[in-house]
Parts: structure tokens; sequence; C-alpha cells
């Protein structure tokens, strides 16, 4: 069950080919984020045309959100707004805020972190632009480091870290031996940093748990929550909505000052923690409901 799911992300052909990226970030650089935002409306008017995949998990996911069925429009946007944050990246990596209205709530969390040299795990979502969270916190010099599978962004990830070899240097790898990641990562934590990592997509052989969301059982990786367990550190959930023009609205609340699973109720804590991450999710997915960007079967846990 785990593995079908992962599979649907995780062996998707990454999209574009090294030449069409690199064309991308050419045309971003040379040309600046507005042009480069007119192409994107191109591109996503050709995935919400002719991919099958794209355009009806994209459906699905809206309709529960508006509990209505939705106009092609409704895809569309959802679609483009997927690839101006994409666009987006580039302008956050080479440190160009500029561009950008940045405004914040809660952040004041991570500065009280860094200030008393406090580890701490921030979980966030594919949702809006984690990229501009940790340019938000690389600006106010917090040491965000983040974990992540990346098995299906090899190419446009190089370039990016091409642009900004100091974030490469923040990248955790969470497909490394385990006993080597889990190292890793209390080293971190021990220096006092700051771990990110996303909680609603489901990895290669990652346990899962079945929570609801919007209305129906999901999977969801059960990994960020026992790992922060184990590591007995606070947890935060962090969030970078973005709305038109340029606007990223940066999140940041507390989750738990500890994730407690005891032995004897193990399963029924971890499915009561991560069901309350869902539950805060599908808040922040309200706010901005363009903004959720897993574009396969979400909802299918067989």
């Amino acid at each position: 069950m785990t593995q079908r799911t992962a599979q649907t992300w995780l062996s998707r052909a990454e999209r574009g080919t090294t030449l069409g990226i690199r064309f991308v970030f050419w045309l971003a650089t040379l040309a600046g984020r507005w042009t480069t935002h007119q192409l994107a409306r191109l591109l996503a008017l050709y995935y919400a045309v002719f991919d099958v995949t794209t355009k009806r998990t994209s459906r699905e996911y809206l309709e529960r959100v508006h509990g209505r069925r939705v106009r092609w429009r409704e895809v569309y946007q959802h679609v483009l707004r997927f690839a101006h944050v994409s666009i987006d990246r580039i302008f956050l990596l080479k440190g160009k805020l500029r561009y950008f209205d940045v405004t914040r709530t809660g952040t004041h969390h991570l500065a009280e972190l860094t200030e008393a040299k406090r580890g701490a795990v921030l979980i966030g979502a594919h949702l809006g632009s984690f990229e501009a969270m940790r340019a938000g916190g690389s600006a106010k010099r917090y040491p965000i480091n983040i974990v992540g599978h990346f098995e299906n962004a090899r190419m446009i990830n190089a370039l990016l870290e091409q642009i900004d070899p100091h974030t490469a240097a923040r990248v955790i790898h969470a497909g490394d031996n385990p006993v080597s990641f889990a190292t890793k990562v209390k080293k971190v934590l021990d220096a006092g940093e700051l771990v990110a990592i996303l909680g609603d997509r489901v990895g290669l052989n990652d346990k899962t748990t079945t929570v609801t969301f919007f209305g129906e059982p999901a999977e969801f990786p059960s990994g960020p929550f026992i790992l922060a367990s184990v590591l007995r550190c606070p947890v935060y959930l962090v969030f970078g909505l973005y709305f038109e023009p340029n606007r990223y609205h940066l999140y940041c609340e507390p989750f738990a000052e500890r994730i407690e699973l005891p032995r004897a109720t193990r399963q029924e804590a971890l499915t009561a923690t991560i069901q309350r991450y869902a539950e805060r999710l599908e808040e922040f997915c309200r706010k901005a409901p363009d903004n959720w960007f897993n574009f396969y079967d979400f909802w299918r846990t067989s």
C-alpha cells in the first residue's frame, strides 16, 4: 500500500528536460520574473489541457476543498500557481527578495529558537513555497536544514544547487542510510540548528498512517513525527503561502513541545498526532486552495 502510493509520484518522469529547465533559468536571469511568469501561462495551459493525471488529481483535490464541482479555469489556475511558485524558487535561491512582498505571522518563534541555540523540527507541506520560508529564514539568519526526497527532481535540484551552494550544503537526503540520516539530523539539532521536513508526501518504503483529510481517509508519512519523537525536541508547523502577484505570507506556529509516543499506546498516539497535523494542513489549504501541489492520487489508500 505504501509503495504503491509512493511510486505514483516518485516514479513519474521528471517533467521537462535539462535543456528545458536551463532555458527557463536563462530566461528568468535575462528577462526577469514578469516575463518568465508570462511564459508559465503557456506551460500551465499545456498541462491543464493535455496532462490527464494533472487535470484529474487537481480537480479531485479542488472539489474536496470547495465542496462543489470546479470549473476548468480553476484547474488551470491551480497548475499556473505551481508554475509560478516553481519559477520563483530561482529568484528566492538567488536571494532576490526585492521581487517579493513578504509578510510574516509567528516567525518570532524561529528567532527565539535561534537566539537560544535550541534545535527544533519544522514540519511543512507541499503547500505554497517552502523555499520562501527558507529564504526568509536565511535573510533573518535562521539556520534551517532541509530534509527531503529528491529522487524525482534530480535535474532541477542539481541546477538550483549551482545557484546557491550554501543551501545545497544544508540539504539532508531522506533516502540515505537510516543510521547515517538520523546521525546527521541529530548533529544539526545538537548544534542548535533547525531541521525542516515536509509531512504530506510518502516516500518509497516509508511507514504511513491513515487519517482523515478533507473528510476522506488519506495516507500520511509517519516518519517525520516518529523522528521528532525520538529526537525529543520542539516541533513547529511552517507554511509559505503565495498570493498574486508577488506576496508570500510566512506562517510558523507551535505544534508540540515534544511528541510523546508511549510504547503501550504508540499507534493511537501517532494517529492522533498526524490527525492533528492533517487538520492544521487542511486549514491552511483553505486559506489558499490553489497552493497545494500534490498532483497524484493522494487519497488512494490501497
